[in-house]
This record gives C-alpha cells, structure tokens and sequence, in this order.
C-alpha cells in the first residue's frame, strides 16, 4: 500500500485526480491506527485465583497457570496467560485476541481489507488505463 501510494497516487505521471490522495491516505492511516490498537492493548488478561472460594463460583482450575479460571477464560499457550474471552493468537499482530481487543481487531480486519482491495483496483487502473 506504501509502493501504491507513492508509486501510483503521488507520482507526478500519476493518472489518477489528487482526490484519490485524500481518500486513499486516511484509509492507510485508519489501518496502522487499528493495527497499533490491537497490539499494544491488553487482550483481557486474567489475575491469577488461587483462593478455594473460587471452586465455589464455578471456577475451573488450570495447571498450566497454577490458578483458578472463570468460565469464559482460556488459556493462551504461546502468551502464557489467561484471556477473557479468547478468540486466538493473531500471528499478524502478534498477541492474543480477547474481549478487550475483539473491536479493535475487527476495524484492522476490515481496514486492512479495504486497503487491499482499494491497492489493487488502484494499481489496476494504473497499469491498463491505456488498454
């Protein structure tokens, strides 16, 4: 998305209009932005339980973290962690997607996406507009 930008929106020999500019940039910024949310967000870590109370609420014990765990809550073998909610690990942002950065993974799915397609019609365009 960075080569079509500078490559075919803000090339002088551009054949595109500079409007495409301010359509196509914001959508290039909304996918870091996103991306940069769901990173560096806490996924729903989960305190470790310990107390025997906890197998009075329904808590569920886990070896692997020596702790009791809600029922909602799994357990991320590459974090080594309890997740609310957990979905799985993305290996494109590279941390566990739970309650907390579901949200935020979706926007950078569905940016990304756009981006993508929006990228390709783009470089399309460019190369066949003489065909």
């Amino acid at each position: 998305s960075g080569l079509v930008l500078w490559f075919c929106i803000l090339s002088p020999q551009s054949p595109l209009p500079s409007w495409v500019a301010f359509i196509y940039c914001p959508f290039m910024v909304l996918t870091l932005i996103s991306l940069f949310c769901v990173s560096c967000r806490d996924p729903g870590l989960m305190e470790r339980v310990t107390d025997e109370e906890a197998a009075d609420a329904h808590f569920l014990w886990n070896e692997q973290v020596g702790s009791y765990r809600p029922p909602g809550a799994m357990y991320c073998r590459e974090c080594q962690v309890l997740v609310q909610d957990y979905d799985h690990l993305c290996p494109w942002t590279g941390t566990a997607i739970g309650a907390r950065n579901m949200f935020a993974f979706k926007a950078f799915v569905v940016s990304v996406n756009l981006l993508c397609y929006g990228s390709i019609g783009i470089a399309l365009y460019v190369l066949f507009k003489d065909f």
